[in-house]
């Protein structure tokens, strides 16, 4: 039972501290238009616009769920940049392979973006350090039994004689 409470507690502080990794991407609605030889894609990210962020886009498909197409020829308000709190365009330059690819209506644009964390953080392993002492702490005062406590002694019965 000791065991189980110190891997339970062990996993709470390192959840705890580590929530930023679990929700750092987010996914944005966006639109596009087709132009000749080249793709519009219009989006809005909501955040603060002093930060700067990672922007990348995925062209897919309804009608078939393992389609997608990461653009080669991309200019605008994509990659790092600050991005957030305006609307922005992506242009996306087609080339011969891609034009050929894109036969049919049922195409949408899943556009992400995710907060680019720069310095002045603690980095992952004074976590990882904190969370080990914490835990090998918890570990000595459940474990440790009280010098008061006195263990009565364990006798065995004598083995039964040899036929």
């Amino acid at each position: 039972m000791k065991k189980k409470l110190l891997y339970i507690f062990s996993l709470l502080i390192l959840l705890g501290l580590n929530r930023s990794l679990i929700y750092s991407q987010e996914k944005i609605d966006a639109t596009f238009e087709a132009d000749e030889g080249k793709i519009l894609i219009h989006y809005e990210l909501k955040g603060d616009s002093q930060k700067d962020y990672e922007v990348s886009i995925v062209l897919k498909r309804t009608s078939d769920p393992s389609f997608e197409i990461i653009p080669d020829e991309t200019t605008g308000d994509i990659g790092t940049g600050k991005f957030a709190g305006k609307k922005s365009t992506i242009t996306w330059l087609l080339n011969s392979d891609e034009e050929e690819m894109l036969d049919g209506d049922d195409f949408y644009f899943d556009v992400f973006a995710e907060e680019i964390k720069t310095g002045g953080g603690i980095p992952w392993y004074v976590y990882l350090g904190g969370a080990a002492l914490a835990g090998g702490t918890a570990a000595i005062l459940l474990l440790n039994k009280s010098s008061d406590e006195e263990t009565p002694p364990t006798s065995f019965p004598t083995p039964p004689a040899r036929p």
